[in-house]
């Protein structure tokens, strides 16, 4: 399978901070990004402009390629107390395969909750980065940064190779 791997935010915005693993989102999944290297290509968000911009730009170069799948890294954060992995997904796309396949594999690797492959709508975060994209595509969110169960992904090659088998 041809797989590209898109790092979550950027370094002039970070996403989510974990103290736990004392990592923005965007570092953390530069990290695992870096595992990835070997069985996909790696992808960062624009610099400069606006997000629509950028997602647009970046889902422009990732379309001149041919890939069967397409996955850009992030993590959740909210109140402390919520756990579980989820992904998001073009509506009506094979990539909510995808997705489920992430989240049980993530669930039962790490035994967190499983909230499930959900499908976006024009108005859910991530939107533009699935609208513009031709291949399937999952955006996802293996565990809850701010949550003390983060810490069960602290090392990254474990949770890479469970995205490697995704790829694979």
């Amino acid at each position: 399978m041809r797989a590209a791997v898109v790092i979550g935010h950027s370094k002039e915005s970070p996403g989510a901070y974990s103290e736990y693993l004392r990592a923005s989102e965007y570092i953390y999944n530069s990290e695992v990004a870096t595992y990835l290297s070997c069985v996909a290509d790696i992808y960062r968000r624009p610099a400069n402009g606006g997000y629509k911009s950028q997602m647009k730009r970046l889902a422009s170069e990732i379309n001149k390629k041919d890939y069967d799948l397409v996955i850009e890294l992030h993590f959740n954060s909210f109140n402390g107390k919520v756990g579980g992995c989820e992904t998001i997904s073009y509506p009506g796309s094979s990539s909510l395969d995808f997705g489920e396949k992430f989240c049980n594999d993530i669930s039962d690797c790490y035994l967190t909750a499983n909230r499930g492959a959900k499908e976006a709508n024009s108005n859910s975060r991530g939107w533009w980065f699935l609208a513009y994209l031709e291949a399937p595509a999952i955006i996802v969110e293996p565990f809850f940064g701010d949550s003390e169960e983060s810490l069960k992904f602290e090392n990254q090659g474990k949770y890479a190779e469970i995205l490697k088998q995704l790829i694979s």
